[in-house]
């Protein structure tokens, strides 16, 4: 059976196409078309990019994308790290070698470490979720105050409301893979470059998925968000013409 990168760069040739083409029109770096013909999933930025990179390129090549994504599931989840019981029966036989008192010694120090770096970690993750929430939660009422502050203007100019729409200026501070539709319809899906801008517009609503939060800039209908989340944190949103709202993204197999 042909592996993934095989039918990838198969299709490819049979149309006659060079990555430099295939680059600009799904807006993937050469270097990374060029690691998932090789099968090098190791200098992609990781498992989500790694995925969403082979979907855009299957489908800017007319491959079936049911097969190429159940393929690249099956592949991930082979890559997943063995469960901590069986580290931990590993590290059991290389201590039985040793003298009693050794043994003993470095199984002790060994739990002391793990708990202090668990609790650790614990408290930095705990910390770093309740600073982007009371960020988030800060900058939320902001807009809906601002909403209602000019809610009796539309109110009494009725034909501009009738003509409202959603515009979404969207500007990469660093590299960030975003996907965005207009009234249920994809229009953009790919990475923006440092500095790099896009336009999404739509006559009722838009939805905007981000893979770094913090690598993005958004102005809706002309005012500016605020930061949207951490450095890496994938975030969902969804906007119309008089407001906005985060979204729970789906579950995914990093």
């Amino acid at each position: 059976m042909s592996t993934v990168y095989e039918v990838l760069q198969r299709a490819r040739l049979d149309q006659r196409i060079d990555l430099a083409t295939v680059a600009t029109r799904t807006k993937i770096k050469p270097k990374y078309l060029q690691a998932i013909e090789a099968g090098d999933r190791k200098s992609l930025p990781g498992a989500f990019f790694y995925k969403s990179f082979v979907h855009q390129y299957a489908t800017f090549l007319g491959v079936d994308t049911r097969a190429i994504d159940a393929e690249i599931d099956r592949v991930l989840s082979a890559d997943a790290p063995p469960s901590l019981p069986q580290a931990a029966e590993q590290r059991a036989v290389k201590l039985s070698s040793r003298p009693r008192t050794a043994r003993k010694f470095f199984s002790f120090a060994a739990f002391v470490l793990i708990l202090v770096a668990c609790v650790g970690i614990d408290g930095w993750w705990h910390e770093s979720r309740a600073v982007a929430r009371e960020k988030i939660e800060s900058r939320a009422p902001v807009v809906e105050n601002a909403t209602r502050r000019r809610a009796p203007s539309v109110v009494a100019a009725a034909p501009a409301a009738a003509g409202s729409k959603v515009e979404l200026a969207l500007t990469a501070t660093e590299e960030t893979w975003i996907s965005a539709s207009s009234d249920g319809t994809p229009v953009f899906s790919g990475l923006l470059e440092a500095n790099q801008t896009k336009t999404i517009e739509g006559k009722e609503f838009a939805k905007l998925r981000v893979g770094n939060a913090a690598g993005l800039e958004v102005r809706w209908n002309g005012k500016p968000l605020g930061p949207l989340g951490a450095p890496g944190q994938v975030r969902d949103l969804a906007f119309t013409s008089d407001k906005f709202r985060f979204v729970s993204p789906p579950n995914q197999s990093e």
